[in-house]
């Protein structure tokens, strides 16, 4: 059984997972939710070492072994089916679950996913979980974005004091080499998961400069592709309406 956070936010259809990024957690999806609970019943969670799930083992922290942890979190809160949305590690996670589990996931929406890039920027994995100072970790998260007043100063607070709680930067150590080591299999693994013939979305940012977008893996996953060029690698918060309105209409869509 799982012991990572889950919450229920809210909304009303079927199930959607949101499952958040590297460094992250479920309070990142604050601007994603409340749209998207106009079409469907929203859960968000925490992986281990990130928001409220530091209690969680990241075990060998790859996304096949997180994918696992998912998946006992929707069983323990009695969900069989759901629609998927992954943010960057996320995505590679919503992917893993898709190919192991195809039966149980209506659909992909993935931001930025791993394992349809160029490849998540090793630096950034290896100095995430060592920041110590806030000069640091706002030089470092500015990379994420395009717009650098995005990333302010409670948002640098908040990164600096997770890291601060007992086991966090160990399990994002664990977390950043399972990434690596797992990172290429993904890739191989994008034309297995388009033949499940699940709905799949992909949203990638044009200037990503932490995982920017891979053509010969997009073109083998196949679906909806949407690449917003303003966007760095957060893509749901640099284009909020415009992302919000791509998976609003594509769920509406795959319901119907």
């Amino acid at each position: 059984m799982s012991d990572i956070t889950f919450k229920t936010l809210g909304g009303e259809g079927p199930d959607l997972v949101m499952i958040h990024g590297f460094g992250s957690d479920r309070l990142s999806w604050a601007g994603t939710s409340p749209a998207l609970m106009e079409v469907a019943r929203v859960h968000s969670l925490d992986l281990p070492g990130h928001g409220d799930s530091l209690g969680a083992k990241a075990g060998d922290g790859s996304p096949l072994t997180l994918a696992e942890l998912v998946a006992d979190a929707l069983d323990a809160n009695g969900i069989e089916k759901a629609h998927l949305l992954g943010h960057s590690l996320g995505g590679g996670i919503a992917m893993v679950m898709a190919l192991g589990q195809p039966e149980r996931v209506l659909s992909l929406s993935l931001l930025a996913p791993t394992g349809l890039g160029h490849g998540i920027d090793q630096n950034f994995l290896a100095d995430f979980p060592e920041l110590e100072t806030a000069e640091d970790a706002g030089a470092l998260l500015q990379r994420l974005v395009t717009k650098p007043l995005l990333i302010n100063r409670f948002t640098i607070a908040r990164v600096l004091e997770q890291l601060q709680r007992p086991g966090a930067r160990e399990a994002l150590r664990s977390i950043a080499e399972g990434i690596v080591m797992q990172e290429a299999q993904l890739a191989e693994w994008a034309g297995q998961i388009a033949a499940t013939g699940i709905p799949r979305l992909v949203i990638f940012g044009g200037a990503d400069e932490i995982n920017p977008p891979d053509a010969i893996s997009l073109v083998s996953f196949a679906g909806r592709m949407l690449v917003i060029p303003e966007a760095g690698h957060l893509p749901h918060v640099e284009a909020a309406k415009q992302v919000n309105a791509e998976l609003t209409a594509f769920i509406k869509n795959v319901g119907a």
